[in-house]
C-alpha cells in the first residue's frame, strides 16, 4: 500500500506540472490539440497506477513529451497563424440579422436545437434579438445584440458618469491576497492599518474587498 501510495503521489505532481505548463484554460476552452493532448495524459496517467509492475517513468516520460510537444506546438502556432487557422480552425458566423445560416449549421453539423440550447444557456431567448452570434474555435457561442436590444449605457441616456474603480479581493479568511492589493495599489500596512481603525481583527474577516480610490467593504465571519 505504502508503494501505491507512493506512485499515485508522484504522479499526481506530475500531473499538476504538465497542466501548469500548459496554462490555465478552462475545459471547455481548450483546442483542439490542447484537448487532445489533455485526454491522452489522463489516459496515461492511469496505466502506471492500474499496473503495478510497469515502470513509474513509462507514465512520467510520456506525460513530460505531450507536455513539451504542446508547448512547441502554441509556440509554433503564435509564429505561424496560418498554421493555427488549419489546427483550430475559424470563426463562423452561424446568426445574421436574426437568421440563422444553414451553410454554417451544416458545416458545424449544428441543429437548430443545438443553437437554440446555446443561445439559452446564454440568457438569449428570441433569435430575433440577435444581430450577429458567432460560433469560436473552441466551440463556444458569442453573440452581440441588435441595437435596440442592447442594455441601456450612461452614454445612451447623454450622462456624464465617473468611472468606478474595480473592486479587487484584498483579504479572504484572514488571509491577504497579495494579486488583489497590487491590483488596486493596496499594501499589507493599508489593509491592517484600515481594520486596525473599524477594531477588526483579521482572523475575524471572511471577506475584504477595495479599490483605488481607497473604498473598501468587511465581511465578518459569522460568530
Amino acid at each position: 500500500m505504502v508503494v501505491v501510495a507512493i506512485r499515485t503521489v508522484i504522479m499526481y505532481v506530475t500531473l499538476i506540472v504538465a497542466m501548469r505548463l500548459m496554462g490555465k484554460r478552462q475545459l471547455g476552452d481548450l483546442q483542439p490539440t490542447e484537448l487532445a493532448v489533455t485526454l491522452m495524459i489522463s489516459d496515461i496517467a492511469v496505466v502506471p497506477l492500474q499496473e503495478q509492475s510497469a515502470p513509474l517513468f513509462s507514465g512520467i516520460v510520456p506525460i513530460a513529451l505531450l507536455a513539451g510537444l504542446e508547448l512547441l506546438m502554441s509556440v509554433i502556432m503564435m509564429k505561424a497563424p496560418k498554421l493555427a487557422r488549419v489546427i483550430s480552425g475559424n470563426p463562423i458566423v452561424i446568426v445574421s440579422d436574426g437568421k440563422p445560416s444553414w451553410e454554417a449549421m451544416r458545416r458545424l453539423r449544428m441543429t437548430v436545437e443545438d443553437l437554440i440550447d446555446g443561445l439559452r444557456e446564454l440568457g438569449y431567448f428570441d433569435i430575433r434579438d440577435i444581430e450577429t452570434a458567432i460560433v469560436e474555435t473552441n466551440g463556444k457561442l458569442s453573440v452581440y445584440l441588435k441595437r435596440d436590444k442592447q442594455p441601456l449605457t450612461g452614454s445612451d441616456m447623454q450622462l456624464s458618469l465617473e468611472d468606478k474603480p474595480m473592486p479587487c479581493v484584498v483579504m479572504t479568511d484572514g488571509e491577504l491576497n497579495q494579486f488583489g492589493m497590487a491590483l488596486c495599489g493596496w499594501d499589507e500596512a493599508r489593509v491592517n492599518e484600515t481594520l486596525r481603525k473599524d477594531r477588526i481583527d483579521a482572523k475575524h474577516v471572511m471577506l475584504m474587498t477595495a479599490d483605488a480610490s481607497g473604498e473598501y467593504t468587511v465581511i465578518r465571519k459569522e460568530e
